[in-house]
């Protein structure tokens, strides 16, 4: 709170009446400072609670990173990959499997009848003047309703129909003297009859007969798996796309640099967690010091190094390479780790789990959950209780600084009813001090 400015007053006086207000606020202000201190310190702990809470929401951001790399397709290798082109969706385990692909099958075909009027233009042209034709997939009717007067947008047509076939417009006549006709393509392989028709008949002739594709896989089964697409499934999240007639091996190794690079970073996440905290422990000089905070807060972090599954190969954070030192930092040993996932891949994946499902990351999400939870959360409590103490304490700020402007605002008014009064009395004290004078002047002279 301000003091007053130098009492502006007529009496001699007015300087003293100056000080007296200015002393008034000063020992009434002593409380305010007290608030406004206690203020400074509980938005120092404010600062340090948001800066806690950052290091652990990064420390739960790297374990989630660790999920996704756990759960991330494997890396696919193929020792022919000529054969097929195939994908791994997330989950897939790590495997070995062979891929024979028999036959690559074929789409069945048609084009447009030779007693068609002949095309040259099909911009302006077409095979029909019909405004509705009839596109027949293995005797299913589809109706077709194209532009009159151009094979292009017949073509369109059929494709917008969206009956499984594709349309288009082919010359198979020389330069010199154009013969447009319109092709029908099965999107399925095998034995699929096309026609087009309209009021005059078949507007079509089948061109070719197509055949489905074969393949097996391990070998299994003793007759081929026939198939309508190139496109398959060979187990669950893993799929190829036949390319060739071939054998080809196919190896489905987990992303070991993609975890380990995440594992990486929940390390440094969970040390910078472990730094922050020392700040308000020990020696440390943190806003928190003295607090409770930062010991509940170790005491949740150090559950984290803690887990133990019951694995044969790999059963604690040691088996994956992180080592808890005298400091209580997290160490990571990736040569453990490569070697863990080159020997156990599968005991790594399943040791790791996943936040929902169970494993280590189940576990320290559950920890974490401890900290940060909507409800009852360590750090969410605490920071809902700082934010209330701070919203009280600006409070009685205020009411406090209300109450000394107030008193400073009295006190002014009334010491310059005092000054103005006392001003009045000199006055009066000069002039009567001047008529005794006078008086006794003229006694004299008399």
């Amino acid at each position: 709170m301000s003091s007053s400015a130098i009492f502006s007053g007529n009496s001699r006086f007015a300087s003293d009446l100056s000080q007296v207000i200015d002393r008034s606020v000063a020992i009434a202000s002593l409380p305010l400072r007290q608030l406004q201190q206690q203020r400074a310190v509980t938005a120092s702990q404010q600062t340090a609670i948001t800066s806690l809470s950052s290091k652990f929401s990064s420390l739960r951001s790297s374990l989630d990173a660790v999920d996704l790399g756990v759960r991330a397709a494997p890396v696919v290798s193929l020792d022919a990959p000529q054969v097929a082109r195939v994908t791994a969706s997330d989950g897939v385990m790590a495997t070995e499997m062979s891929l024979e692909v028999i036959s690559r099958g074929s789409s069945s075909s048609a084009i447009s009848a030779d007693n068609l009027p002949k095309v040259t233009d099909p911009f302006t042209q077409s095979i029909s003047s019909d405004s509705t034709l009839t596109l027949l997939v293995n005797g299913v009717p589809l109706t077709i309703t194209p532009p009159v007067g151009s094979l292009n947008a017949l073509a369109q047509a059929i494709n917008d129909a969206g009956g499984g076939v594709r349309a288009s417009v082919v010359n198979i006549g020389p330069p010199e003297s154009p013969d447009y006709r319109l092709t029908l393509r099965s999107d399925s392989l095998g034995d699929v009859g096309l026609d087009l028709s309209g009021t005059s008949g078949s507007l079509s002739t089948q061109l070719t007969h197509g055949t489905l594709a074969q393949y097996r896989v391990n070998g299994f089964p003793t007759s081929p798996i026939a198939s309508s697409s190139r496109n398959v499934t060979l187990a669950p999240g893993l799929s190829a796309e036949l390319q060739n007639v071939g054998t080809t091996n196919i190896t489905l190794s987990p992303d070991t640099a993609g975890i380990e690079e995440s594992i990486s970073n929940l390390v440094a996440s969970f040390n910078a967690a472990v730094d922050e905290i020392d700040t308000h422990r020990g020696s440390g000089t943190g806003a928190l010091r003295g607090n409770s905070l930062p010991s509940d807060l170790a005491s949740v972090i150090k559950q984290l190094t803690q887990y133990q599954s019951g694995g044969a190969s790999v059963s604690t954070l040691a088996d994956v390479g992180l080592e808890v030192d005298k400091s209580g930092h997290l160490q990571f040993n990736s040569a453990t780790f490569a070697t863990a996932m080159n020997q156990h891949s599968n005991e790594v994946r399943s040791f790791l789990g996943s936040s929902l499902d169970g494993g280590f990351l189940k576990a320290a999400s559950d920890v974490l959950s401890r900290v940060d939870s909507l409800s009852g959360g360590i750090l969410t409590d605490a920071t809902s209780n700082i934010a209330r103490a701070l919203s009280a304490e600006d409070s009685h700020i205020a009411d406090q600084q209300e109450r000394i402007a107030v008193m400073e605002e009295n006190l002014r008014q009334r010491m310059g009813a005092a000054d103005a009064l006392i001003a009045l009395l000199e006055q009066r004290a000069t002039m009567i001090t001047g008529l005794f004078e006078a008086a006794k002047a003229n006694n004299n002279n008399a």
